[in-house]
C-alpha cells in the first residue's frame, strides 16, 4: 500500500524512496559494499541524513531480495551494555524463527536470560514485546543473540547507530565483545554509524581498538543544491507552486545545506498557501526559531560565562578554525586561551558545538546559530 502522508518533506523517520532526496551515489556504494560482505562505517554530523540513508538502502535491498533480514538500532540513549543488549534483543529475537525443529530446541534454552514483557500502545492498542536482561548475563545474552543470527542461516544486516556510545559504557569493552561475537558469523554484515566522527575514526582506524581495519568508510556530505531544488519543486508543482533557484539558494545557505534543517523549512513552506518567496522563507524560519526560543534560553542559562561567550562568538563568526588563536580571542573579547580550551571541550562534549573532520568549529544546531547571532548583543550584556 502506498504511503499516505500529509506532507512529503519528512523530518522524522523514513517514508519510502519517493520522499527521499538524492543520495543515489551513496546508496549504490552502501549496497555494493554490504552485499559483498563488507562491514561499513557511515559518518556525518547529526541531522545530515545517516539514518535516512541506512533505512533507504535497506528498503532498496529488501526490494531486490525479500529473503534478507535488515535490523536497525539507535544506541544514542543507552548508558550500559545491558541497555544496548535490550535494544538488540527487541529488534532481533523472534524475527528469524525457523521451522527447523533442531534450531527451535536450541532457541528454547538459548534465551533463558531474557524476560519478555508485553505492552500495548496507548493510542491503537497494538501489542509490543520488550525484553528485560538479567544484568549479570548481558555478555552471555549478547553472544546468544548473535548465535541466533548465525543459526538462522538467513542473510542478515545489522545497523548500529551512534556506535561511539559504546565507548562510554562501564565494564568490559562493548566493542571488543561485539567484535569477538560477530567476526566469524558468515551470514551477518555490520553497519556502524555515528555523528562524532573523531571517535568513530579512532575506533576503526587505530590499531589499539578491536575493530581496527574491519570496515570500509562512507562519509556523507550535503545534498547537492540543484538536486535538492529539483526534489522540492517536484512536490511544490503538485500544489501549482514553485521555489525559485534564487530563493532556494538563500534557504539552503541559511542552514549550510544541512538536510534536516532544509527539510524542516520545506515542510513548513509546504503547509502554507500562497506564493513561495524569500519573505515566506524568512517568516517560516522566524516561526521555527521563536518556537524553540525558551529552550535556547535555557541552554544559555546553564552555561558558564566563558562557555556562553565562546558559543556566541562561534555563532557570530559562522565557522572557526582556531578558537584559541589571539586574533579570534581579540576580535570577540574572549578570555585566555586556556579558558577557551576548557570551554570549547565542554561545548563539543555537550554537542552544542561540532568539530568537523577539517577541525572547523560550528554551532551544531543551525537554527540555534541564527538565534544566537540575532540575540548576540543582548546575551553578551547579560
Amino acid at each position: 500500500m502506498k504511503n499516505m502522508i500529509n506532507n512529503p518533506f519528512v523530518v522524522y523517520g523514513y517514508e519510502g524512496p519517493e520522499f527521499f532526496c538524492d543520495r543515489r551515489e551513496e546508496t549504490d556504494r552502501f549496497i555494493n559494499l554490504v552485499t559483498n560482505g563488507n562491514n561499513i562505517v557511515v559518518m556525518s554530523p547529526r541531522r545530515l541524513g545517516k539514518t535516512g540513508l541506512i533505512h533507504h538502502a535497506f528498503h532498496m535491498m529488501r526490494e531486490r531480495d525479500p529473503e534478507i533480514a535488515c535490523f536497525y538500532i539507535d544506541i544514542f540513549a543507552t548508558k550500559s551494555l545491558e541497555q544496548m543488549v535490550q535494544l538488540l534483543a527487541g529488534a532481533i529475537v523472534g524475527k528469524l524463527d525457523s521451522k527447523k525443529q533442531s534450531i527451535q530446541r536450541k532457541l528454547s534454552t538459548m534465551f533463558r536470560s531474557l524476560r519478555p514483557t508485553m505492552n500495548f500502545d496507548a493510542l491503537d492498542g497494538t501489542p509490543t514485546v520488550s525484553f528485560d536482561i538479567v544484568p549479570e548475563q548481558s555478555q552471555a545474552t549478547l553472544s546468544q543473540i548473535f548465535k541466533y543470527i548465525e543459526l538462522s542461516e538467513k542473510r542478515c544486516y545489522l545497523a548500529i547507530d551512534e556506535f561511539q556510545q559504546t565507548l562510554s559504557y562501564p565494564g568490559p569493552s562493548a566493542d571488543a565483545l561485539i567484535r569477538s561475537f560477530t567476526q566469524f558469523i558468515p551470514n551477518l554484515t555490520l553497519i556502524f554509524s555515528g555523528s562524532q566522527q573523531h571517535l568513530l575514526s579512532e575506533m576503526f582506524l587505530s590499531p589499539k581498538h578491536p575493530f581496527f581495519g574491519s570496515a570500509s568508510f562512507l562519509s556523507l556530505k550535503e545534498i547537492d543544491e540543484k538536486e535538492y531544488l529539483h526534489f522540492a519543486n517536484g512536490f511544490f508543482s503538485k500544489q501549482k507552486r514553485s521555489l525559485s533557484a534564487e530563493d532556494f539558494h538563500e534557504l539552503y545557505s541559511l542552514v549550510d545545506g544541512q538536510t534536516w534543517f532544509v527539510q524542516k523549512i520545506l515542510n513548513r513552506l509546504y503547509s502554507l498557501t500562497g506564493n513561495i518567496d524569500n519573505g515566506s522563507i524568512i517568516t517560516v524560519v522566524n516561526q521555527i526559531i521563536d518556537e524553540a526560543e525558551a529552550g535556547y534560553q535555557q541552554i544559555c542559562n546553564l552555561l558558564t560565562v566563558n562557555q556562553l561567550q565562546l558559543l556566541i562568538a562561534i555563532a557570530a563568526a559562522g565557522k572557526v578554525k582556531s578558537p584559541t588563536s589571539g586574533e579570534f580571542i581579540k576580535k570577540y573579547d574572549l578570555p585566555s586561551p586556556s579558558s577557551i580550551k576548557l570551554a570549547i571541550d565542554t561545548l563539543v562534549d555537550r554537542e552544542l558545538v561540532y568539530r568537523t573532520t577539517d577541525n572547523i568549529y560550528i554551532v551544531y544546531d543551525r537554527f540555534f546559530n541564527i538565534w544566537l547571532k540575532r540575540n548576540y548583543y543582548a546575551l553578551h550584556q547579560r
